[in-house]
């Protein structure tokens, strides 16, 4: 396999086909037999299964073999070495017509990071992070400035990240966490929490958060699955 600029390009434009094919045209329009209810009440749709085969097959033919993915692979055999694939972060919202939901793609290499990919159908837009740098339609995003933290803890949370946090403005999780770190890479959002998330929702969105200059409630970590049941919280400085 090889990861260049190439393979970010021809990525994004394959993410953009398969959106403007399934995804784009169908938002809040399913009907009944397009929507099952799985084991843990989630709701998945036929589209959350034709994007998982079509990503398989694009990163299959790049090189990538082993893989983890929501809906129908949750099994990989080489924990050192893997992909992992959320064909639609925000199913609901899919469902609903609501037009925060993206696509999300992490590689992870002996419990590091090599890259990872935020994709919103809505409005085109690109997001990757590879060599430590965050990208948004190939250019690179600088930190921003904040004056305030904005987010949403929990009842839990707050309670537990007391001594961490004082204050901060109140606005609701989108119900993706993807797209809760875009409106991080936008600048509308400075305060993120994590709590039983899944390797396929976590990786990705951990992976550029952690290239910002954000506190933390842990000093270190990494991608491995330990990680998967810490309660995190990522929070600007200010």
């Amino acid at each position: 396999m090889t990861i260049d600029s190439q393979f970010f390009v021809e990525t994004k434009n394959f993410l953009k086909k398969i959106s403007n094919k399934y995804l784009l045209p169908n938002t809040g329009k399913l009907n009944q037999l397009q929507v099952q209810i799985k084991k843990d009440n989630s709701k998945v749709t036929q589209y959350d299964l034709i994007l998982e085969n079509e990503l398989t097959l694009y990163f299959n033919n790049k090189g990538f073999n082993n893989i983890i993915s929501e809906e129908t692979n949750y099994k990989i055999f080489n924990y050192e070495n893997y992909l992992t694939i959320d064909p639609i972060d925000g199913t609901k919202n899919f469902i609903d017509g609501i037009k925060k939901f993206v696509i999300m793609i992490s590689y992870i290499q002996n419990n590091n990071s090599i890259f990872s990919i935020i994709y919103n159908p809505s409005d085109d837009s690109f997001y990757h992070c590879f060599n430590n740098q965050v990208f948004k339609n190939f250019n690179i995003i600088n930190n921003f400035v904040y004056s305030a933290l904005i987010g949403h803890l929990n009842t839990n949370a707050k309670s537990y990240y007391k001594n961490l946090i004082n204050s901060y403005i109140e606005i609701p999780r989108s119900r993706s966490i993807g797209y809760d770190v875009i409106e991080i890479l936008e600048g509308n959002r400075s305060l993120i929490s994590f709590y039983k998330c899944k390797i396929w929702d976590l990786f990705p969105a951990l992976s550029f958060i952690i290239n910002l200059n954000f506190n933390s409630n842990h000093s270190s970590f990494d991608f491995s699955l330990e990680t998967l049941d810490r309660g995190l919280i990522f929070y600007a400085k200010i």
